[in-house]
């Protein structure tokens, strides 16, 4: 059933060129073999730093395919695709660290969790401030920028995601700190803000658009 469903999920935006520029092992058989290679990882590090998996499974294929080799022309490593700034804010270090998969994973998992304290867990700004840095997002006022790529992955984002959610791709009962972390943060009372421990004046991570 898992195989089916991504099987659907990959048909309908392979077309859609990862933001990696990997061109390699790009077909749907090679895609879906690295994405069930790394669920382990996913499903850890989101219950680690208290994210929802779907949404780490939606950059991870959005980005590049699950693809580790990947480099971008902006110079973004990895198969969750960091510049070297903002990888050293979350403890990738080398050359080695970005393109480690699993560090990876887990650099973006705690990268999405402050992404999530800074936006109310609203997944269309999770994925636009993921994309074009958190602090376009802050500059636009809190709505994803008028980016037309950035508009772009986030509108596709949103599609990848639902049908993971519809398809039950992971199973969230087993995870009751990210079952307890949705319901909270799509409160209506939850209150935009930035964590403590975020870097006031480090770079966006935008990789495409200067700011």
């Amino acid at each position: 059933m898992k195989t089916l469903l991504l099987s659907s999920l990959l048909l309908l935006a392979i077309a859609a060129q990862a933001h990696g520029r990997c061109r390699r092992n790009s077909d749907i058989s090679s895609v879906l073999a690295r994405a069930v290679r790394y669920h382990p990882a996913i499903k850890a590090a989101a219950i680690r730093y208290s994210v929802d998996p779907r949404l780490l499974w939606t950059i991870g294929y959005l980005e590049t395919r699950f693809e580790p080799r990947c480099v971008s022309p902006k110079g973004a490593r990895g198969m969750m695709q960091f510049i070297p700034a903002t990888g050293r804010r979350y403890g990738l270090f080398t050359r080695r660290d970005l393109h480690d998969p699993i560090r990876s994973i887990d650099a973006a998992a705690r990268y999405v969790r402050d992404l999530n304290a800074m936006f109310g867990g609203k997944i269309d700004l999770v994925l636009a401030g993921y994309n074009a840095g958190e602090y376009a997002v802050i500059n636009s006022r809190y709505k994803v920028p008028p980016y037309r790529e950035t508009r772009r992955y986030v509108a596709l984002g949103l599609s990848v995601f639902k049908r993971i959610a519809d398809g039950d791709l992971f199973s969230l009962h087993l995870l009751p700190s990210v079952a307890a972390l949705k319901e909270t943060s799509h409160s209506p009372h939850v209150a935009l803000r930035r964590p403590a421990s975020f870097p006031r004046k480090q770079p966006a991570r935008s990789i495409y658009f200067p700011l």
